[in-house]
């Protein structure tokens, strides 16, 4: 079992590779062998990458190799697996249990398609960007593809693919735990409380 912030999650792995031997703390490039130290040295240094990356231009396709170029700049400086897709087979947290690894690229795939085919949510009011966007947010939540950050890495992408089509999110205007919540009912295919959100932070640009 290891933790990505308070959040544990459980692995296939007998041994989990990614963490210290008979530890939870993830392997890092400081050798942080405490979970608290570590939380609070990952969220110094992330905090500053997404605000970097949030300034600059939009680039990338939004397909699989968008979503590993933004993990890889956030965590970079702290984990060597940044921007890799994730090992093993099964990935829990709670009771999610989240797309089986070998099946990553393959459903990525299908979730490009789909955002292809909805001309990547442009030229939509704002309550049907909100509606198809909340279908989207559960369906990258489900993949899940990183051993840790997925959480911030997939706001990162949404909120590149809102000013893309001209809507600005802003995640920062609500609870850490309403969203979370508001995510598990999306992985469950319950958008409802995510849409609520939704139309809370989002805005026209």
């Amino acid at each position: 079992m290891c933790s990505e912030g308070e959040y544990a999650y459980y692995y296939d792995l007998e041994a989990d590779t990614y963490c210290y031997p008979d530890s939870n703390v993830l392997i890092n490039k400081f050798n942080i062998r405490e979970q608290a130290a570590l939380t609070i040295a990952e969220r110094q240094i992330t905090a500053l990458k997404i605000a970097e990356l949030e300034r600059q231009p939009f680039t990338g396709a939004f397909d699989l190799n968008h979503i590993r170029e933004i993990h890889q700049f956030i965590f970079s400086d702290i984990y060597s697996w940044a921007g890799h897709i994730r090992g093993g087979d099964f990935l829990v947290k709670d009771t999610s249990i989240f797309c089986r690894a070998m099946y990553i690229e393959n459903y990525a795939a299908e979730i490009h398609r789909k955002l292809k085919q909805d001309n990547f949510l442009k030229g939509l009011s704002k309550s049907d960007f909100i509606i198809k966007l909340a279908y989207f947010m559960g369906e990258v939540n489900a993949l899940h593809p990183f051993r840790e950050g997925n959480g911030r890495t997939a706001r990162l992408f949404f909120k590149k693919l809102g000013g893309n089509a001209g809507y600005s999110l802003e995640f920062h205007k609500t609870g850490k735990e309403a969203l979370l919540h508001a995510d598990i009912q999306a992985f469950n295919r319950e958008y409802e409380p995510l849409i609520l959100i939704l139309d809370e932070i989002t805005s026209s640009i």
